[in-house]
């Protein structure tokens, strides 16, 4: 039987007696997780006589009630849920398994610390007591009116005197023992607060239901014994995930290792323990509507008059001839588009007290090409990037990524969206054994060849790469050339060597070079631009 909860089908029949009140504790079983929000599945066993039953359910995160879905066993109608402010739960009446063994925990080490507490006291009577006989000794050892009298024969006094001292030796020694005893029962009296304080630790992070807790009833019906499993389903907007990425780079074997991790979000007080996850990349409060078209005329107009001194200006006059329409969206926007891509987790799942796991997830492998770029306009060394296809068949999503070359950490980054089938280019660090000079050689000159006249410039740029390794290296150099837009600006470029191509992924006036660098050897290009242009118009353009 499924129940919406815009349909109510037992609550308020005519005539219905409940029979009784049934609380039980129905936890995160499963969880549809989006890029925001996710829907949460609790289940709970049921085992219901014939007749009318009101269940109660506490919820950390009771939300709108009227948004909650229940499903249950075939033969049990299903009453729409009702939410409760305060729900009473008698301490420890609805723990798990491993909560009512934390908490018997707790008490044992409560006991124990109890019969610590008690040993301690009875050393301390213990000792009490040594002390009074001590001083006793010590009372009678002074004489006087409160002391010992001499013995009536002088040839007795010997032997008082010596059982004086053999009794306060005796008395000293036990009281002397009982109190390294009582240090004794001092640790062990530490060491059970100690074990208490684990216990409850431990306790407390399973998170059990207090005394008190808000929730839902749901009134059910059956005309004969029911057992099964009921399911409460919601939406909310306390959990999200993201994907993050280690991108491992081989240069021997020119692969690209893909290491693809979940990290879960979970920000609301339900507790996920052993959930079984499933990851969606859909946003089910995605607008799911275009945001719309109206008309758009041409109108010409006289022109608008000179700005009036005069105060008050009117803005109202001022005001399109058109006014857009209104677009109001779709309210309806939890809904889950059949085009997204949904992961199931292998393994159920808890989050800890940080709200927060990462979870390993799976890896790819593209094969790629490597590339030495080196731009030298902009940058002091070469850098590593690799080229290749998504041919994983699936979605790259954008995440978090660590990139790492031959096992070297190089740096952090944003990794954009990559579909099934699309280029893949990816910087993997410097290379600083591939070192980069430009140089302005106009400057050099003085003045000469800057500014020639005030109609004309010309410029001499050199750039070069160095390879300081002890292997020969090729190196793709880019750099953009200029060029003119307007007719009336003659631009005049020459090289040292000729560019292999020119207008490189279709931006004009880039220009590239495929170089081999010896090892410990320098290759240079020289470039030499000319400007002219009218007299009445300033050059815009440096080097």
């Amino acid at each position: 039987m499924r129940f919406l909860a815009t349909t109510a089908l037992v609550l308020g029949l005519p005539g219905m007696a409940f029979a009784d009140e049934v609380l039980l504790r129905a936890d995160i079983a499963e969880a549809l997780v989006f890029a925001r929000g996710a829907e949460v599945t609790r289940r709970v066993a049921v085992d219901l006589p014939e007749g009318t039953h009101s269940i109660v359910i506490p919820m950390r995160d009771l939300g709108d009630a009227s948004l909650i879905e229940v499903t249950g066993p075939d033969g049990l109608s299903i009453g729409a849920p009702v939410p409760l402010d305060r729900i009473a739960i008698a301490e420890g009446s609805l723990d798990s398994a491993a909560e009512a063994e934390a908490r018997a925990a707790v008490d044992a080490a409560e006991d124990a610390v109890q019969a610590a507490r008690d040993a301690l006291a009875r050393r301390d009577a213990e000792i009490g007591g040594i002390e009074t006989q001590l001083a006793y000794l010590a009372a009678l050892s002074r004489g006087g009116a409160d002391g010992a009298a001499m013995p009536p024969d002088p040839a007795d006094l010997s032997e008082l005197l010596a059982t004086l001292g053999r009794e306060t030796a005796r008395i000293g020694t036990a009281l002397q023992t009982a109190r390294e005893a009582r240090r004794t029962d001092e640790d062990a009296l530490a060491e059970r607060l100690d074990d208490l304080q684990t216990a409850q630790i431990a306790l407390d992070a399973l998170e059990p239901f207090g005394t008190e807790m808000r929730g839902i009833r749901i009134d059910v019906q059956t005309g004969e014994a029911v057992n099964g499993a009921l399911e409460i389903t919601y939406l909310t907007q306390d959990a999200e995930w993201r994907p993050s990425y280690a991108l491992r780079l081989d240069t021997e074997a020119d692969r690209l290792d893909i290491e693809r991790s979940i990290t879960l979000h979970e920000y609301g007080p339900a507790v996920w323990r052993n959930v079984a996850l499933r990851f969606s990349t859909a946003i089910p409060d995605r607008r799911r509507v275009p945001a719309g078209i109206w008309p758009d005329p041409v109108r010409i107009a006289p022109p608008m008059p000179e700005p009036s001194v005069r105060s008050g200006l009117n803005t109202a006059d001022m005001a399109p001839a058109i006014e857009p329409a209104v677009i109001v969206e779709d309210a309806a926007r939890m809904t889950v588009s059949g085009l997204s891509v949904v992961y199931d987790y292998t393994a159920p799942v808890t989050i800890g007290a940080s709200g927060q796991v990462t979870l390993p997830f799976d890896d790819l492998g593209l094969a790629v090409d490597l590339e030495n770029r080196a731009i030298p306009r902009r940058d002091a060394t070469a850098f590593l990037i690799a080229m290749g296809r998504n041919t994983t068949g699936e979605t790259i999503l954008p995440g978090d990524a660590r990139f790492f070359r031959d096992g070297d950490l190089v740096g952090e980054d944003a990794l954009p969206l990559i579909p099934p089938g699309a280029e893949v280019e990816m910087g993997f660090g410097p290379l600083d054994h591939l070192r980069l000079t430009w140089q302005d050689l106009s400057l050099d000159e003085g003045d000469r060849g800057i500014f020639i006249s005030e109609n004309e410039q010309r410029r001499r740029i050199a750039f070069s790469v160095e390879n300081t390794s002890d292997a020969a290296e090729t190196v793709r150099l880019l750099y953009a050339t200029p060029f003119a837009e307007q007719e009336d600006i003659d631009v005049d470029v020459s090289f040292s060597r000729a560019p292999g191509e020119t207008g490189v992924d279709d931006l004009r006036g880039v220009a590239e070079w495929a170089l081999d660098v010896p090892p410990g050897e320098t290759t240079r290009i020289e470039m030499e631009v000319g400007l002219t242009w009218p007299e009445e118009m300033i050059l815009d353009w440096r080097p």
